[in-house]
């Protein structure tokens, strides 16, 4: 894939566009990002000439490294998802479906939980702050069960697939299958990956 440039290109407090561009200057796709608090809540649109060429996760992936890093977000939320492609750009980028609802997938800060923890050693275990902190790190601790029974999901999926593969007759049901075997590979593999780092 060639060179791509995440461009900043709003910026106010509480909401940011980001423009993926390549090395042309030629905008591939379009972010939009409100931020409320401690989540960033996502909507993209990708040029129609570009879609279905990976330009989506590339840009998220992207993006969600700008978030985490420079504007301490713990969450980003992905909203407005439609159809089997949006489904694959969240997944290949590392975002789980929250409740199994399609539409709304969600992607914790790796760094969440030392960043909450870190939050909780510095204030009164008596306040308020300190109340509203650790009741955020229990909803991490939740969402990363949700991601963890997520990931096995999509394993099971996997195998299922597999098996049928071998068994399928239709040429386009065994195209569609091997679509998804190599998405669910690849994103399972790239989700373990990110639990090394």
């Amino acid at each position: 894939m060639e060179e791509l440039t995440l461009i900043l290109t709003e910026n106010e407090l509480d909401f940011k566009t980001f423009k993926l561009c390549n090395l042309t200057g030629s905008q591939i796709v379009s972010f939009d990002v409100e931020i409320d608090k401690e989540t960033a809540l996502i909507s993209y649109e990708t040029q129609e000439k570009f879609r279905n060429k990976g330009y989506a996760s590339k840009g998220l992936n992207l993006l969600k490294d700008v978030l985490f890093n420079d504007d301490n977000i713990l969450f980003l939320e992905l909203i407005n998802l439609s159809g089997d492609y949006s489904r694959k750009v969240a997944e290949n980028a590392g975002f789980f479906s929250r409740s199994g609802n399609l539409d709304y997938y969600v992607l914790l800060n790796p760094l969440a939980e030392q960043i909450l923890n870190d939050k909780l050693n510095f204030l009164d275990v008596s306040s308020v702050k300190y109340k509203k902190t650790y009741q955020l790190l229990e909803k991490v601790k939740k969402l990363r069960q949700v991601e963890f029974f997520s990931k096995q999901k999509m394993q099971a999926k996997l195998d299922e697939l597999l098996q049928q593969r071998e068994v399928v007759d239709s040429v386009d049901y065994k195209e569609y299958i091997e679509s998804e075997i190599n998405h669910l590979q690849k994103v399972l593999i790239d989700s373990q990956d990110i639990k090394k780092l």
